[in-house]
């Protein structure tokens, strides 16, 4: 085995992990299986089957077992330590090693990753969203991609243009931005990018690649609680992650922002905005989140429609997802004219 890996589990299906749970001690292998079994006295071990075996009969009497749709179990085998790899496509995160499991996200081309391991589908371990989670082994490399900075696809060729650009090809004209004191910015990848592409400006950027509400409301929430106060605007624009979470941005946001206005801070949440044809998310599912959001965010909430505003003024997309220079450029003057 390659010296570079150490630890060894098996992820396993309910009914085994059951098993494990109610009878195994703690076992001095790292290989966690139902050998397991074998530290717990002989008795109790029959009795756990028995029950077991019992329960399963009587749910497959009643047509509630479903073993066959349970995801196949799964070895990882642990790096010794961490190492970083890159994204060499746009590629989907999932639960686990394999496209059985749920997507939970994706990673976008050239992003940076930190690898914890490897499955015994060849499937990578990764940190993803303050948690683990799997990337397929194809999509995955050693070395940034050259001459491209992480999650920075420009290349002409893969620009893709809204019907406001068809009959005026040229990039949407870039309002200059005010100069707003005060603002912090809370955001995913497009924050990030948006950063990369105003330059110097007097902003605070809460804002890493590929997160959603785990991160939200573990990492980002504490760290605006450090710096919010009399004179504060906080803008954020998370969801186009992880759509699904859109109940829990809801009840966060909003109790938060009651604190928050109550140090002396000002609110805005921002409209995910615009995609295109991406293996990830929907425009569909980005308008129902933006619909439900300005409607059930509370009046300590101000909401940017900047969805509608790209769509107005027009916009570049490199991958389905990320944008032009020139269009960050757009949507941050949007946002500090709107905010100051």
């Amino acid at each position: 085995m390659n010296a570079m890996f150490k630890k060894a589990y098996i992820i396993l299906p309910l009914t085994a992990i059951f098993l494990v749970g109610c009878v195994a001690a703690s076992s001095a292998s790292s290989v966690k299986t139902l050998t397991a079994l074998s530290a717990a006295p002989s008795s109790d071990i029959t009795s756990v089957l028995t029950v077991s075996l019992q329960t399963e009969a009587a749910d497959a009497a009643n047509g509630s077992l479903e073993a066959e749709s349970a995801p196949p179990e799964f070895t990882v085998t642990e790096l010794d330590e961490t190492k970083t790899m890159y994204a060499s496509d746009s590629v989907n995160v999932r639960t686990g090693p394999s496209t059985d499991y749920e997507r939970v996200g994706f990673l976008a081309k050239g992003q940076e990753v930190t690898v914890m391991g490897q499955a015994d589908t060849k499937w990578y371990e990764i940190e993803y969203d303050e948690d683990r989670a799997f990337v397929s082994n194809k999509y995955l490399q050693d070395e940034a991609l050259a001459g491209e900075a992480s999650t920075n696809a420009a290349l002409a060729d893969q620009t893709q243009e809204t019907e406001a650009q068809a009959a005026e090809p040229s990039s949407p004209s870039i309002t200059e931005a005010a100069n707003v004191a005060g603002v912090i910015m809370v955001g995913d990848s497009r924050f990030v990018q948006m950063q990369a592409s105003v330059g110097d400006n007097p902003c605070t950027w809460i804002a890493e690649s590929a997160k959603g509400y785990v991160w939200f409301s573990e990492n980002a929430v504490p760290r605006i609680d450090g710096c919010a106060g009399k004179g504060s605007k906080i803008l954020i624009n998370l969801g186009v992650n992880d759509p699904g979470n859109l109940t829990k941005y809801i009840s966060l946001v909003n109790a938060k922002a009651d604190e928050w206005t109550g140090k002396g801070a000002t609110v805005y949440y921002s409209s995910v905005n615009p995609v295109w044809e991406n293996p990830y998310v929907t425009e569909e599912q980005v308008e129902y989140f933006n619909s439900q959001m300005q409607s059930s965010l509370n009046g300590n909430v101000h909401w940017l429609d900047s969805h509608s505003y790209l769509n107005s003024v027009g916009y570049r997309l490199v991958d389905g997802l990320h944008y032009s220079a020139e269009t960050y450029q757009t949507l941050y003057a949007y946002y500090m004219n709107n905010i100051g």
